[in-house]
C-alpha cells in the first residue's frame, strides 16, 4: 500500500509580554502573530506475512512564523528583522538562522523525520463485523533540520534584573534524537451506527539527547473516530468517485516537560527546563472518507485544536492558541506480490 497526507495548520496564537522589553513609547508589550504549518507525509507498507507488516514514512515540510507585535520601519537587522524582540520576528523553517555573533542558531530545510514501523495483527475479524486489533512499534531517524540552542538560554542579567536574550528561533523540523513509538490500534466493525469505529493509543520518547543538549518531550496520544456506513452515500457520486462514509474525531494528546543542557555562569552544565513545554491538546473534528473505482481512498479531516499549557514553574507565561486545521490523504493498495516474503 501506497499512502500520502498533507496537512495544512493554521495557529493564532499569543503570550505575555516579557520582562524587560518594552516598545519605542518605553511600554511592555505582548507577542502575537500566526503560525502556518504544512506538511506532507509520504510513506508505503508492505505486508511480510499474515500478520506483520512494515511501513517506512517520511516528513516534509516547513513551518512559518508571521510576526503580528510592534516592529521598527527604520531598522532591518539580519537576526531579528524590523521586529521589536529578539524572540520571534517573521521567518520560516526552511531557512537557516544566525544570531549577533554569527553563531548558527537554527539549521534551515525542509526534510523532517523519518518513521519505521513495524505492525502485529493480534486479532482480526476476516468477514462482517467483529474487531480488529494491532500493536505497533517503531523508530523516528532524526534529520538535521534542528536548532543548536534553547529559546529560553539567557546571556545577562539586565539593571532591573530581568534576563536578556539573544536572537534565536523556537520552531523547527526536527528534534534531533532517535525517538522510540508504541502503539496500540483497535477497531471495531458493526451492523448498526457507528459501522466502523475504533482508536489508537500511542506513546513517543526520546532515546537520547541531542548533540546540542535537548531532551525532547515524551507524548502521549489517543486518537478516536466513529464512522457511518456508505450505503446511505452510495448517491453521491462525482465521477470515479463517490462518498463513502463520514463521522466525528477526537484526539488527546500530552506532552510532557522537555529540557535543555546549559553552561552555567561558572561553567558548568545545568538542566534547564523548557517554558511552557508541558501541555494538553484536544482536537475534535470531522472526517470524510471518498472511495474511488480504481481501489484507492480518499480522506478529508477538518479540526480544531484547543493546547492547555501547564504553567507550573516560575519560567512559563501565559500563552492562547487557536487552532484550526485541514488534511487531505490518500490511500492505494497495490495488486503485488513480493514472493520471497511469502
Amino acid at each position: 500500500m501506497t499512502f500520502g497526507n498533507f496537512a495544512y495548520h493554521y495557529i493564532d496564537w499569543s503570550h505575555d509580554s516579557i520582562p524587560g522589553e518594552t516598545d519605542d513609547a518605553g511600554d511592555t508589550f505582548d507577542h502575537y502573530g500566526l503560525f502556518k504549518n504544512k506538511a506532507v507525509n509520504l510513506g508505503f507498507t508492505i505486508g511480510l506475512n499474515d500478520y506483520w507488516n512494515v511501513t517506512l514514512s517520511q516528513l516534509i515540510g516547513e513551518r512559518c512564523m508571521e510576526w503580528q507585535g510592534p516592529v521598527d520601519d527604520d531598522i532591518d537587522s539580519e537576526t531579528h528583522g524590523q521586529s521589536l524582540t529578539v524572540h520571534h520576528r517573521t521567518e520560516c523553517s526552511s531557512s537557516d538562522f544566525f544570531n549577533d555573533e554569527g553563531d548558527q542558531i537554527a539549521f534551515g530545510g525542509i526534510l523532517g523525520d523519518t518513521r519505521i514501523n513495524f505492525r502485529y495483527l493480534l486479532f482480526n475479524q476476516l468477514k462482517g463485523p467483529g474487531s480488529r486489533l494491532f500493536l505497533g512499534l517503531g523508530l523516528d531517524i532524526p534529520s538535521s533540520n534542528v536548532i543548536t540552542e534553547s529559546p529560553w538560554k539567557t546571556t545577562d542579567i539586565d539593571a532591573d534584573d530581568n534576563p536578556v536574550y539573544t536572537p534565536h528561533r523556537h520552531f523547527y523540523l526536527s528534534d534531533g534524537v532517535y525517538k522510540m513509538n508504541f502503539e496500540l490500534q483497535f477497531f471495531k466493525k458493526r451492523i448498526q451506527f457507528p459501522v466502523f469505529w475504533g482508536g489508537t493509543f500511542s506513546f513517543n520518547f526520546p532515546l537520547n539527547d541531542s548533540k546540542y543538549g535537548f531532551r525532547p518531550s515524551k507524548r502521549y496520544e489517543l486518537s478516536m473516530m466513529a464512522m457511518s456506513g456508505s450505503t446511505a452515500f452510495q448517491k453521491i457520486k462525482l465521477g470515479n468517485f463517490s462518498l463513502s462514509s463520514i463521522g466525528p474525531t477526537l484526539t488527546i494528546g500530552y506532552a510532557s516537560r522537555s529540557r535543555w543542557e546549559e553552561v552555567g555562569p561558572d561553567g558548568s552544565v545545568v538542566i534547564v527546563e523548557t517554558p511552557n513545554s508541558k501541555s494538553i491538546l484536544y482536537v475534535p473534528g470531522i472526517s470524510i472518507l471518498i472511495s474511488s473505482k480504481n481501489g484507492g481512498g480518499f480522506g478529508i479531516n477538518i479540526t480544531r485544536g484547543f493546547e492547555q499549557y501547564m504553567n507550573e514553574n516560575l519560567s512559563d507565561i501565559k500563552e492562547k492558541t487557536s487552532i484550526y486545521g485541514i488534511s487531505i490523504s490518500y490511500r492505494k493498495v497495490l495488486d503485488k506480490r513480493i514472493d520471497w516474503l511469502w
